[in-house]
């Protein structure tokens, strides 16, 4: 899910757009790639790209289940995601 993290209590640097689980926790792939990438990118950039990696987790959850993406990332299991990815009965 796709918000916008703006609270007083949490310092400067971390606001902004995060993509969270379904529980409200950051994702952890996710929010390394913004720690590590997203300062780099304008906000509204920043705003066209995050929807994205947004689907892909959704998109990933309906054919393996919650968290299959950091999941597979976290085993290299790059090709087990694209097999079923593009499985007959997916298309």
């Amino acid at each position: 899910m796709f918000i916008q993290l703006d609270n007083s209590q949490v310092p400067p640097g971390l606001t902004g757009a995060v993509l969270v689980t379904a529980y409200g926790i950051p994702g952890y792939r996710v929010a390394v790639w913004s720690a590590m990438t997203a300062g780099a990118l304008e906000h509204p950039t920043l705003l066209k790209k995050l929807p994205y990696l947004d689907d892909l987790y959704r998109h990933a959850n309906e054919l393996r289940g919650c968290s299959a993406l950091n999941d597979a990332l976290a085993s290299l299991d790059h090709a087990g995601l694209a097999q079923h990815s593009f499985s007959e009965n997916s298309i």
